[in-house]
């Protein structure tokens, strides 16, 4: 007999982008509902409702925003063709704008904005002309007007050096529009020429063919990045006297504008080819990128919400080919460098502010994610499979014997899954850093693995990793 131990030190994050048996020990090819912060296995916190008050059609929203400002937060989503705003007065969700033509998620944008000594929040919606709403009157206005040049029907905002871009219109599909630069009586609702100067004054560029759509902008600090179907360009310079467009080099897959998300001054976004970020002057894939590469080949990015929030970056995807609502979030720990999963809910819309993420879930309730034990009283379904391993000896055959672990909470179920079949364990965790949990296991054959699940919903912490002892001897032929 030859006893030999199989330590799991520290837990990090779903790995697909190797054969389970050149997997690090810490890694899975398949988690979900797992957090692993710390390095410890646990799992991960549900939503609780913002509001008590739900959407009364929850399958129709395309887009949640929560509008922060000075004293108070607006809670905003917009389906097809209307826009909707919480009054937690007369407890309704209240229409302020209708854009009298249909929209998807993906043409919907927006962006907080000062015209004047005003505050408004602009939605731009590529089917109609933009809205503006100050937070305060009934109902939203339109944006721009004929005089300025800007009541145009746009799909992109954003702000870069103080002046409104846009893009996304139809008629012009590669041109980007640039706003007056605000002052004496300029102002970002005017798109037109100044008489002052050409470098304060407002006008348009196309940039490359129309045959090539502008499909998302994004302001670095220095640079105003303009995606387009099959290519990406950078705009530099702070007017209109020193702007200059260039291409980017890089390959990489084209997102969808609402997939992108800035941390820090870096763009990340995700593709059905993985995760790419922007580093400043080129496009790169991330190192990481093919670790959920099995999950992409199955999932629709086509709705995809991407956030930021706490060092993490946050995806809504729909985990099939088909269209659908999103029913799964991808998260990707900037620090650690590793991906898990979260499913068994629906998200109709998803947003993060103020450091708290919201959620419209599929009964129309805005709820605050990474919050509670359950998902809004449904309870979270979690588990963690370790790397199918024969730990390279394949002529030596592995009975299972013991298995070690710290940790707390309610109970955990172990599946020890062999040649000879999956034999299933439950224990309640032993809680406090001291005691340590023994659990007798069976099972023989030449590879095994390992699977940690919740039941019922419980939740428990694996702190300190887990040890297993198994009985190890050469087959004989």
């Amino acid at each position: 007999m030859a006893l030999r131990q199989y330590r799991i030190p520290v837990f990090y994050g779903i790995a697909q982008n190797v054969t389970e048996n050149r997997q690090n020990d810490g890694e899975s090819p398949d988690a979900c509902n797992m957090d692993t912060q710390g390095g410890r296995l646990s799992v991960a916190k549900g939503y609780v409702r913002e509001s008590d008050i739900s959407f009364p059609s929850a399958s129709l929203i395309k887009r949640l925003y929560v509008w922060r400002r000075a004293e108070e937060r607006k809670l905003i989503v917009t389906t097809a063709s209307q826009v909707y705003v919480l009054d937690e007065v007369t407890n309704e969700w209240r229409s302020i704008y209708d854009f009298g033509a249909e929209a998807t998620a993906a043409q919907y944008d927006f962006l907080p904005v000062k015209i004047a000594s005003t505050e408004y929040l602009l939605i731009a919606s590529a089917a109609a002309r933009m809205a503006k709403w100050d937070g305060v009157s009934e109902a939203a206005e339109a944006f721009g007007s004929e005089e300025g040049l800007s009541n145009i029907a746009v799909n992109y905002v954003e702000l870069y050096y103080s002046r409104l871009f846009a893009a996304g219109d139809a008629g012009n599909p590669g041109r980007l529009y640039y706003s007056q630069a605000p002052g004496d009586t300029r102002s970002l609702e005017s798109w037109a020429s100044a008489q002052e100067s050409e470098n304060v004054g407002g006008g348009f560029v196309d940039v490359g063919t129309d045959s090539d759509p502008i499909t998302g902008l994004f302001a670095l600090s220095n640079q105003l990045l303009i995606f387009k179907r099959d290519s990406l360009y950078r705009l530099l310079g702070d007017r209109p006297g020193n702007f200059r467009i260039q291409p980017v080099n890089g390959t990489m897959q084209q997102p969808v504008h609402t997939a992108c998300v800035r941390a820090g001054d870096v763009l990340y976004f995700l593709t059905a080819g993985g995760m790419y970020y922007f580093d400043g002057q080129t496009v790169q894939r991330k190192a990481d990128a093919d670790k959920v590469r099995v999950l992409l080949e199955r999932t629709n990015l086509i709705a995809c919400i991407a956030t930021a929030s706490s060092d993490r970056l946050y995806f809504t995807i729909h985990e099939a080919q088909g269209e659908g609502a999103n029913d799964a979030i991808l998260i990707y720990d900037l620090a650690r460098g590793t991906y898990m999963l979260r499913r068994g809910f629906t998200a109709n819309g998803f947003f993060a502010a103020g450091g708290t993420l919201y959620l419209v879930d599929g009964n129309g309730f805005v709820c605050r994610f990474e919050e509670g034990e359950t998902y809004d009283g449904v309870r979270i379904d979690a588990y963690w499979k370790t790397p199918m391993t024969d730990l390279d000896s394949k002529a030596v055959g592995k009975r299972l014997e013991e298995l070690y672990l710290r940790g707390s909470g309610g109970i955990l179920s172990v599946e020890a899954v062999t040649e000879s079949g999956t034999v299933y364990n439950e224990r309640l965790m032993p809680g406090g850093s001291e005691r340590i949990l023994e659990l007798g296991l069976t099972g023989e054959g030449r590879a095994f693995q390992l699977v940690f699940r919740n039941v019922n919903g419980s939740h428990f912490t694996i702190d300190g990793g887990v040890e297993l002892i198994m009985d190890m001897q050469r087959r004989v032929l």
